[in-house]
This record gives structure tokens, C-alpha cells and sequence, in this order.
């Protein structure tokens, strides 16, 4: 998480066992955006993970929690919904959430450069994605 951890480059995601619990879910990780141009901590709002509905249905995705492996969580709020094939981005740093951009507060890093795993769980705590990268 500082510029010395950069030894790989982690925008495209390694899958291994990418989806846990609901196997029928239509959500997926399009991109982990582990390592943050310069440093991390300075630039929160380039570390991010982008979420993809590839289904054919409106996900509401209010309650839902995305995580890493040291249990730093960001509970996606009430009222955000994906339509079939939209994105949203989920930025480690702060900002103004919109439909397309979600902003989860803190402030230092969260994604390891060297390798780390999202886990997604729906609004009833079940993981239903669950990615490593290195």
C-alpha cells in the first residue's frame, strides 16, 4: 500500500474461485484497481474496485458489503440499484456518490498492491463473490 508494494501490477483481476455461496448472482468484478498512481494513501480515489450486473435484471444492490481479506468493509447504501450491464465504481477515498461512483470514506489504503481478496456478501451476509489477485 505504499509506492515500495507496487512489485505487481493488480488492475486485472486473477481469478481463484471467483464466486462463493449464490452461484446464480448476475454481479461480477469487472476491475480491481489495487495500486493507486504515486501513493496510495495520497490518492484514495484511484484505488477501486468496479462491480458489474451482467445480468439481464436490476440488481439492488442497497446492504450489500464489499470487503477485503483484514475485514475493512464498506456497506453499499440504501438505494443503489444496477441496471443489466451498468457499473459501478467503488473508490477507497472520499467524494460524492453518484450512480456511477461510490465513495467509501477512508482514509488511508485497503487493496494490498501485492495481492489481497474482495469479498462481496448481499444484504443477508451470504458471500456471493469472493476474488483474489496478486
Amino acid at each position: 500500500m505504499t509506492p515500495d508494494d507496487d512489485a505487481s501490477d493488480s488492475s486485472t483481476p486473477e481469478a481463484d474461485d471467483s464466486t462463493a455461496g449464490d452461484t446464480n448472482t448476475s454481479l461480477s468484478i469487472a476491475e480491481i484497481h489495487a495500486d493507486a498512481d504515486g501513493n496510495d494513501n495520497e490518492n484514495l480515489n484511484d484505488e477501486y474496485v468496479v462491480l458489474e450486473n451482467t445480468g439481464q435484471r436490476t440488481l439492488d444492490l442497497s446492504g450489500w458489503t464489499v470487503s477485503d481479506s483484514a475485514d475493512h468493509t464498506y456497506t453499499i447504501p440504501r438505494g443503489v440499484e444496477l441496471t443489466a450491464g451498468a457499473q459501478v465504481v467503488v473508490h477507497t477515498g472520499r467524494g460524492t456518490d453518484t450512480a456511477t461512483d461510490l465513495y467509501w470514506g477512508r482514509s488511508s489504503a485497503v487493496w494490498n498492491n501485492g495481492g489481497d481478496t474482495v469479498i462481496i456478501t448481499d444484504g443477508s451476509g451470504t458471500v456471493v463473490i469472493e476474488e483474489s489477485y496478486s
